[in-house]
């Protein structure tokens, strides 16, 4: 009804009824201007927060894909949707200490990767599975010869690495993750430490950690602490065995922690991982993957081991030499979406690790 139809039907009415017809016209005006406002700040709030996303998630890509280059993009394999897909993911330790030593050296690429993990993840059945690849792995390099595995990426960078891990397990890897230890306790500090249960009590000067055994929450420096002890150990075997173990139980307690399905933990969670992680994963795969694994039960759902090596001493250099028909039997089963271990009699860390 526009305005000269008003005027026209107030003619029949009463002065105290042509009042109350005026003022419902004016209401109703009042009513359409306050809800035209209120639809343009939705709209204009709505703007915002999708222009503050997107400069969220390309800031988030462009810190997470740090040290990723074409080189790495071509040697890694296209994963099928929704089907499960491996990831190598390495731990590169650069403190101070070698920073400043000869055995590494300053740039970048001269460090040898000190944790190497075989992840396979499983999107639809929400499982992931550690396989943890010994630092000393004998293993022929082609043209840099018989090397230990972690030398790889000082000479060659993610994409040797990648190359030397996918000839080693014969699966194909889609994705790669770098972790940098020197700047990992901030993760687990962002997200207000973790829960771990350690088997037995740590005591490992060199690694900086003293860790009674039993069920506890750690910060960043005792999580670092606890990926980096070896010497803890030196009464039960090869510490290095005991430290991978340890390593995946971090992250997996870091992964529990991140996927509890509290949207916030999981933004913060990223947020803090992009200052230490670089990956070829783009920042909203990485919350639409980590949305799929919300409510993460690690007791169920992570399952862990370690590549089956003996040691060997070889030409003045110590090794780890893989078993060819036990390390062949594990994959199998990793392949298969099963457990490392067909029980816990084959893992040689089980009640004094992670």
């Amino acid at each position: 009804m526009g305005d000269e139809d008003l005027i026209r039907d107030a003619r029949g009415l009463s002065r105290g009824s042509s009042r109350a017809h005026y003022a419902q016209a004016r209401s109703r005006r009042r009513t359409h201007r306050i809800a035209r406002t209120v639809l343009v700040c939705v709209l204009a709030l709505a703007v915002a927060a999708v222009g503050l996303g997107a400069a969220y998630l390309g800031n988030l890509n462009s810190r997470l894909r740090k040290n990723i280059d074409s080189s790495l993009l071509g040697t890694l394999s296209k994963k099928e949707a929704d089907k499960p897909f491996y990831m190598l993911l390495l731990g590169v330790d650069k403190d101070e200490a070698r920073a400043k030593g000869s055995e590494y050296g300053s740039s970048e690429g001269a460090y040898r990767s000190d944790s190497i993990m075989l992840v396979r993840i499983d999107p639809q059945k929400k499982k992931a599975t550690l396989v943890s690849i010994p630092r000393d792995l004998r293993v022929d390099m082609g043209k840099y010869g018989t090397q230990k595995i972690n030398a790889a990426y000082a000479l060659g960078g993610p994409t040797l690495a990648v190359k030397t891990v996918q000839k080693l397990s014969g699966v194909k890897i889609s994705h790669y993750a770098e972790i940098d230890f020197d700047s990992f306790t901030s993760v687990v500090d962002d997200l207000g430490g973790i829960d771990v249960n350690v088997p037995i009590d740590i005591d490992d000067d060199l690694a900086g950690v003293h860790l009674a055994a039993g069920p506890q929450t750690i910060d960043g420096a005792q999580a670092l602490g606890l990926c980096r002890a070896r010497h803890a150990y030196d009464a039960y075997g090869a510490g290095d065995y005991y430290r991978t173990a340890n390593q995946r139980m971090v992250l997996g307690a870091i992964l529990k922690k991140t996927l509890s399905g509290n949207p916030i933990m999981l933004a913060r969670g990223l947020n803090a991982a992009a200052g230490s992680v670089s990956t070829d994963i783009s920042g909203i795969e990485l919350m639409a993957l980590g949305a799929r694994f919300a409510g993460f039960d690690m007791s169920r759902d992570l399952m862990s081991g370690l590549e089956p090596t003996e040691g060997v001493y070889e030409g003045g250099v110590w090794y780890e030499k893989v078993k060819t028909d036990a390390w062949a039997t594990m994959m199998q089963r990793v392949d298969a979406g099963l457990a490392p271990y067909a029980d816990e009699s084959e893992n040689p860390t089980a009640g004094l690790a992670g």
